[in-house]
């Protein structure tokens, strides 16, 4: 009986010292770990470590429990044979075994958890948050999943018949899901090929232009000038030809197409072109100043020789009001130069028999 109880206190005194030693371990996480960790500019090695203090303290513990049993197992005074001893002992290596995979498991996912939340609100492209979301239910969905059949496999459980159950229903939500897991992984497809970024002002194929508002698990959302609203499937998203004009910067080139009469200098008129065209960048806001105005003559038109401007903007939205004051403004030097922009006209030639033309 006294070999008996001196193989108790030896069990529980394993026990007793894991968990101490798990205190200390968190102790020593967070004054000695936490004094290097803190000294560097990271934010998330400080979340990492303080994630990894409960873990590393329960595995010390389920390790010092598993000894002080085999410990016992092993103990004369409880009279067993090597054939039960063995026997005891797998069972308690492969229960260690379960525990051991939960508590990395359970480590795992608050890394992997606290990794997307950092992830979404400091270096994710704005407008995501969202998408990492989903993901994050959707990876610790599937990898509880997998450790649940971890540790039925440690247990010397079958779990073949699980795993056949589980494709089975898993290809039947699949077909059911189709166009809505279509959709989901269209979403983080664009989210990592940042082709399609909230604030975006993009073009479709279809003739749709406007400022992207929203990326959704399911659909995205495009604000037209209009202030309307087009919501665009994901899946088609990623299948349409697009414009994107922030891509791969914002500033972008404005044409504006005018013409002047053959009886024009063409030099003088591209000079007081080029002329008016940067006073009008000097004043209006959100031209690109630095940039040169360009004046390039086309072709012969049926009224007037015709050429395009060609100066730029630092965004798709400032364009316009560029665009809207230049043509004011080169109106203006045209008549104060004596430019004529000439209208179409139709010249009727007699024929020799009497009877009217009109030259095409």
């Amino acid at each position: 009986m006294s070999e008996l109880i001196r193989a108790v206190v030896v069990s529980g005194g394993i026990i007793a010292g894991s968990v101490i030693l798990a205190f200390v371990s968190r102790w020593i996480m967070r004054t000695v770990v936490a004094r290097v960790y803190r000294k560097t500019r990271l934010e998330l090695d400080d979340i990492l470590f303080k994630l990894l203090e409960s873990p590393l303290a329960l595995a010390i513990v389920v390790v010092g429990t598993y000894a002080a049993v085999v410990t016992l197992l092993h103990s004369d005074a409880l009279g067993l044979s090597d054939e039960t001893v063995g026997r005891y002992v797998d069972k308690t290596s492969r229960v260690f075994s379960a525990a051991i995979i939960l508590v990395a498991a359970w480590a795992a996912v608050r890394i992997f958890n606290a990794f997307a939340r950092w992830y979404a609100t400091s270096a994710a492209p704005e407008g995501s948050a969202h998408q990492i979301h989903v993901l994050r239910k959707i990876v610790n969905i599937a990898a509880w999943a997998l450790v649940v059949v971890l540790v039925l496999h440690q247990l010397g459980q079958k779990v073949t018949p699980l795993l056949a159950s589980l494709g089975i229903a898993g290809l039947a939500v699949a077909l059911a899901l189709q166009d809505t897991l279509a959709n989901l992984f269209s979403g983080f497809y664009l989210m990592a090929d940042q082709s399609v970024k909230v604030g975006d002002y993009i073009k479709l194929e279809t003739g749709e232009e406007g400022f992207v508002e929203d990326v959704g698990w399911r659909n995205t959302r495009i604000r037209l000038w209009a202030n309307n609203m087009v919501i665009i499937p994901n899946s088609k998203l990623v299948q349409t030809v697009m414009t994107n004009y922030e891509m791969p910067q914002q500033q972008l080139s404005v044409y504006t197409w005018c013409g002047v009469s053959y009886n024009s200098d063409l030099d003088h008129v591209e000079r007081v072109t080029i002329d008016t065209a940067k006073e009008v960048l000097e004043r209006v806001p959100g031209s690109v100043t630095d940039f040169t105005p360009v004046v390039r003559f086309k072709e012969f038109g049926d009224s007037n020789i015709n050429f395009v401007v060609v100066f730029r903007a630092k965004e798709v939205a400032s364009q316009y009001m560029l665009q809207h004051e230049f043509i004011k403004a080169l109106h203006r030097r045209y008549k104060e130069e004596g430019i004529e922009i000439s209208w179409p006209v139709r010249v009727i030639v007699p024929s020799n028999n009497g009877k009217a033309e009109t030259p095409v």
